[in-house]
C-alpha cells in the first residue's frame, strides 16, 4: 500500500471509529408526556398524517382522524403513541415538537420507550420556561425545584410493549408550576454524568397555563381540537 493511500486509509479509520464512538456513548432520550389529553405537534420533515383510504392508515392508530407517519420508515412511530390520552397530530410551530396540552397541576409520564430492553441509570429532567426569561415556580412531588433539571435515579426497560416489537417502563411525576405562559420538560439519560446532553433530539412535553394570555397559534390548535376557543 503507498504512503498516500496507507494515510488516507487510516484517517477514514479514525472517523469511523469517532462516529462509532459518538453514536455508542451519545446520552439517550426519553419519550416525556402527560397522562391527559394532549396533542402531537410533528416536524413536518421528518412526519406526515394520512387519512382513511390511504394504503399507510390503520384505524387502530386514528388520532383525530389521521396516523402519524415516520418519513424515513414509512411506517407508524410507535414511541409517539405511548401517551394514552393523545387526541390527535398538528404541524409544528417555531420549529416546537412534542406533546402540548393545558394546565399547570398534572401527571407527567418519563417513558424509557426501547426497540430492545435497557437500563437507563442516571435521568436527568429538563424544565425550561417559556419565555425563557421567566422564573418559574416549580414542584415536583412535592419537591420545589430549583434549578432547571431535576434527578430522577434510574429506570429498567424490559416490559414489552402491547404490539409485542418494543419495550416500555415508565416514571409518573405529579407536577405542578406557576408564574409563567408555558413551560417545556424533557428527559435524557446522562450516562457519563457530566451534566449535558449529548445526543438527538428528545420527545418534549409543553404545558400551557390557560389562565395566562398567549398569542401562540399552537396553543389555539390545542384549544380548538379540545373543544375550547383559541387566544
Amino acid at each position: 500500500m503507498s504512503q498516500r493511500y496507507r494515510i488516507l486509509f487510516l484517517s477514514l479509520m479514525v472517523l469511523a471509529i469517532a462516529a462509532f464512538s459518538t453514536a455508542a456513548f451519545a446520552d439517550p432520550c426519553l419519550t416525556v408526556y402527560p397522562t391527559g389529553p394532549t396533542v402531537y405537534h410533528y416536524d413536518m420533515s421528518e412526519y406526515y398524517v394520512v387519512g382513511p383510504g390511504d394504503p399507510l392508515y390503520d384505524p387502530m392508530y386514528d388520532r383525530g382522524g389521521y396516523c402519524l407517519i415516520d418519513s424515513n420508515t414509512m411506517d407508524i412511530d410507535m414511541s409517539i403513541y405511548q401517551a394514552p390520552n393523545l387526541v390527535g397530530f398538528t404541524p409544528s410551530t417555531d420549529g416546537m415538537d412534542g406533546y402540548f396540552f393545558e394546565g399547570y397541576s398534572f401527571q407527567l409520564v418519563i417513558d424509557g420507550f426501547s426497540n430492545t430492553p435497557t437500563s437507563y441509570d442516571n435521568i436527568i429532567l429538563v424544565i425550561n420556561p417559556l419565555p425563557a426569561s421567566c422564573p418559574p415556580m416549580v414542584t415536583i412531588d412535592g419537591n420545589l425545584v430549583t434549578g432547571g433539571t431535576y434527578p430522577l435515579g434510574s429506570l429498567v426497560v424490559s416490559t414489552p410493549t402491547a404490539e409485542g416489537h418494543n419495550y416500555s417502563d415508565t416514571m409518573v411525576l405529579d407536577v405542578t408550576w406557576a408564574e409563567c405562559a408555558q413551560m417545556q420538560f424533557w428527559a435524557y439519560d446522562d450516562e457519563n454524568y457530566n451534566g449535558m446532553k449529548d445526543g438527538g433530539e428528545c420527545f418534549s412535553a409543553f404545558s400551557h397555563d390557560t389562565t395566562v394570555p398567549s398569542a401562540r397559534v399552537s396553543i389555539g390548535t390545542i384549544k380548538a381540537q379540545f373543544g375550547g376557543s383559541g387566544q
